[in-house]
């Protein structure tokens, strides 16, 4: 059973409740509470049912140091954002690209004009990429992490790369319990060549959500 002073903890955490911890259903709580929902697609109501509780408190938290890895669902969603293609093409800035996204910056094999790889190949190059990044995220995030949030993060740092992640404004307010800042952040990251594509915006929208369990 979850007091009140756990529920003012819990959203100062996040970064919802900036009041005092002092265990009373005020006012400050009750908004507290609201914006928690509103930011989670509940019921707008200040209070905390089952549907609020269980995400305000997710069943599953492992700490990011005990080596998390992508989920099958999470490795779905990135080869639905990045397509797989077996033939290679060039990007939307002109990198050379094959597969589920691989670049030649992300390691072997190099991408050259007119490579053609079978689909057991592509699977292959992309469970070694995500392990690459994987790793970005587990270096860079210091916090508990639920298989959702990591999934999402891994999706974001296969896209944007392991070193801009790392540096990003989104890890910063993660590690400083902000998850909402950092649920927010995903939205920074929408430009390529310094314009915005309407293709990275939808992207991020998704691993947003993602990140928050919808």
């Amino acid at each position: 059973m979850k007091t009140t002073l756990d529920i003012q903890s819990e959203l100062h955490r996040r970064g919802y409740y900036k009041g005092k911890l002092d265990g009373i259903a005020g006012p400050q709580t009750r908004y507290a509470i609201e914006q928690f929902q509103s930011a989670n697609d509940l019921v707008r109501d200040g209070k905390v049912g089952p549907k609020t509780l269980a995400k305000l408190f997710p069943a599953v938290a492992v700490p990011s140091d005990e080596g998390l890895t992508t989920s099958a669902a999470g490795r779905a969603a990135i080869t639905l954002r990045e397509d797989n293609r077996l033939t290679a093409y060039r990007d939307s800035v002109g990198v050379l690209t094959i597969g589920v996204g691989h670049t030649s910056e992300a390691g072997p094999p190099t991408v050259t004009p007119g490579m053609v790889i079978t689909a057991a190949e592509s699977d292959a190059i992309l469970s070694r990429d995500l392990k690459t990044f994987e790793k970005a995220v587990l270096d860079a995030v210091k916090v508990p992490l639920s298989q959702h949030e990591f999934d999402a993060l891994v999706s974001l740092a296969f896209n944007i790369g392991g070193g801009a992640f790392s540096k990003s404004t989104l890890v910063k307010k993660l590690n400083a319990g902000d998850r909402v800042g950092a649920a927010d952040a995903f939205m920074s990251w929408v430009k390529a060549g310094g314009k915005t594509v309407k293709g990275l915006g939808n992207r991020r929208k998704s691993e947003r959500l993602q990140f928050l369990g919808d």
